[in-house]
This record gives structure tokens, C-alpha cells and sequence, in this order.
């Protein structure tokens, strides 16, 4: 098994390479467009079916503040966070809430932004509220805030584990081979959505954003390339003053071979329950300044690959069953997609 990990690893570094050399006329059109700053675009969706989609799976009693969790790809709710995030959340005294979006985010991107946005707007009614993403629930919050002013304005900040706000390369075989969705469709990098993310300001963190990736997320690529290099970016990485990117693979790499250990693989859904990510996650949710995490309270001892505190030893069980989930659903559902689904008027509008 590690053999094989570290095989996958190495075509992926390579494969991610020539793609973002390949991208020089995406790069071209990087806001080349105005953030949309007037009303947020009407729904499609209906009220009643928006409305079923947001919950509160527990009560907090004089909560800090409110949590929208965002599930990604392929994921229910529950099994996205009621092991990972839920049991920390509710100790610290937040309150979680939940989106359930149809077709767990598989169906288009557009459509998936506009029940994100509607739970947004119910929850934050009186008072900004927090989000936290994993995956495509990252991008799909991104494009919310990028071409909903309204939302935006009611986001304290959010906090993406693995998004693929640029879209991921890995998506392209998929399509090749015939294993696609609409969203899929839509999340290979410079595919028309993708490319008006870009164009309308969506590679910028417009409400404060902590992205936590790593360089060995073999879902989410390329992500290995770090900051300061033009022409190659890191999928889970947003620019701008509002925007803290942290690489948990680079950063526990560090201190582990300053212990004299070998770094582990940090993957997509370990992002999810890893001790040093949660202490990234809880030091946003703590800043009240900039609302932005750091890494400065991630130890050695975090950087081990074990569980955060706060999470069962039967977690174990549920973490183990995040990604064959994402791919037995994935795989189940009808192909569909190709060619990609038009845009909506306000992403092309000038």
C-alpha cells in the first residue's frame, strides 16, 4: 500500500506539472471581469425545496456563534462531519448547522451554489455566520460569494479543507473514461465555470478564507507548488489579503524530520480529523481580529497523522468509510454532463 501511495504520488506531481503549464490562457483572464457588487441572482431553486436542505443537527444553548458545515463531493452530511468536525464544534460551544444539497454536489455547480447561498441567508438573518467546507463544497461556497454580493456580506469567514477552487486535474480522467457528472464536468481545471470563477475574481478570497490543502491530496491537484510561482498554482490556494493558505503536508513534513521522523501522507479526507488541521480549523474560529487561521499553535506531537481531541476512538470507523462512499455513490450515478451545462446569464454577463 505504500508503495502504491507513493507511485500515485509521483504521477500525480509530474501529471500536475504539465497541466499548469498547459494553463497559460486561463491565466490571461483572471479578473479580467468586475466582482459583482449589486443584488445576489434570483433562484432557480424553490423555497420549499431550499428550505428542506438546512437543519441543525443539535442544539447549543447560548451558542458563540453559528457554523454552517458545507459536505463535499459524493457525501452526506452526517457521515461528512458527525465524526470529524460536529463532536469539536459542539464541545467549544458552537453551533453547527448543516446544507444538505441534492445529489451530494454531483449535479450542477450553479444550481449546488444557490442552496449554499439560501442557508447562508436563513442562518445569518441578524448576524454573520462561519462556514466550513471540505472539497467541492469549498468551490462551490467560492462561487457563492464570488457572484452573491448579498451572501457574501453575511460570511464572517470560512474555512476550506481541500477545496478545489481552481478545479482539480485529477477530474479530467474521469471524464475520458467516461465517469462523469455535471459537477465533475465542471471542476476540470479551465472548464467554462471554472474559467468565469476565475475571470470574475473567484481565484481571491473576498470574505476572510483559511484554506487548509496539502501537497499530497491525490483528489485535489495540483497542490504541491507552494506560493510565489506566476503561472503555477495550487488548486486549494486563494489570493489576496483576506485569504491564509496553509500546505498541512509542507508544515508537518518540517517538524517531523526535525524529530528525526519521516513526514506522513496527509490525504484528502484526513484533512478532515487530523489533529494539526484542527488546530488550524479552532485557531479561525478563535481570531476575532482578523478571522483568518494560523499554524503557529501546531505542534510536533499534532503532526503525527492521529486523531484531533475531542473525537472518539470509534471515529476511526467512520473516517475509514468517507472516501469508498464518495466512490461507490459517485460511481452509481448516471453519466451526464457532457457537454458542459451552459452558464447562467449573471456569470457571463460583462
Amino acid at each position: 500500500m505504500g508503495l502504491w501511495k507513493t507511485l500515485c504520488t509521483t504521477l500525480i506531481l509530474l501529471a500536475s506539472i504539465w497541466w499548469a503549464i498547459s494553463e497559460r490562457e486561463y491565466l490571461k483572464l483572471v479578473d479580467s471581469a468586475a466582482l459583482p457588487v449589486a443584488i445576489d441572482p434570483e433562484f432557480t431553486v424553490s423555497l420549499e425545496d431550499l428550505e428542506k436542505a438546512v437543519y441543525c443537527p443539535i442544539s447549543v444553548s447560548n451558542a458563540k456563534e453559528t457554523v454552517l458545515l458545507v459536505h463535499g463531493t459524493g457525501m452526506a452530511p452526517e457521515l461528512n462531519w458527525d465524526d470529524t468536525l460536529l463532536p469539536p464544534l459542539v464541545a467549544a460551544g458552537f453551533q453547527p448547522c448543516y446544507v444538505a444539497v441534492p445529489h451530494r454536489l454531483l449535479h450542477d455547480v450553479q444550481v449546488n451554489a444557490e442552496y449554499i447561498s439560501f442557508a447562508i441567508k436563513s442562518l445569518a438573518r441578524d448576524h454573520q455566520i462561519s462556514i466550513i467546507s471540505w472539497s467541492a463544497g469549498g468551490m462551490t461556497t467560492q462561487w457563492a460569494t464570488t457572484f452573491f454580493p448579498e451572501v457574501r456580506s453575511k460570511v464572517k469567514r470560512h474555512i476550506a479543507i481541500g477545496a478545489d477552487f481552481h478545479g482539480s486535474w485529477t477530474m479530467a480522467p474521469l471524464v475520458w473514461f467516461n465517469l462523469y457528472t455535471a459537477a465533475l464536468v465542471q471542476q476540470v481545471p479551465s472548464s467554462d465555470l471554472i474559467t468565469a470563477l476565475a475571470k470574475y475574481g473567484g481565484t481571491r478570497a473576498h470574505v476572510p478564507t483559511t484554506a487548509i490543502g496539502s501537497s499530497t491530496d491525490l483528489i485535489v491537484q495540483p497542490g504541491f507548488y507552494g506560493e510565489g510561482w506566476p503561472s503555477l498554482r495550487d488548486s486549494w490556494r486563494l489570493t489576496g489579503p483576506m485569504a491564509s493558505n496553509i500546505d498541512l503536508f509542507k508544515l508537518c513534513a518540517i517538524k517531523s524530520i526535525g524529530e528525526g521522523r519521516l513526514p506522513h501522507i496527509v490525504s484528502h479526507d484526513s484533512l478532515l480529523w487530523e489533529a494539526a488541521s484542527h488546530k488550524v480549523i479552532f485557531d479561525a474560529l478563535s481570531n476575532e481580529e482578523t478571522y483568518l487561521g494560523t499554524a503557529k499553535g501546531v505542534t510536533a506531537d499534532d503532526c503525527r497523522g492521529g486523531m484531533a481531541s475531542g473525537l472518539s476512538p470509534d471515529s476511526e470507523k467512520q473516517h475509514a468509510k468517507i472516501i469508498p462512499e464518495l466512490s461507490d455513490f459517485t460511481s452509481k450515478q448516471p453519466v451526464d454532463g457532457w457537454p458542459e451545462l451552459p452558464l447562467s446569464d449573471y456569470a457571463i454577463s460583462t
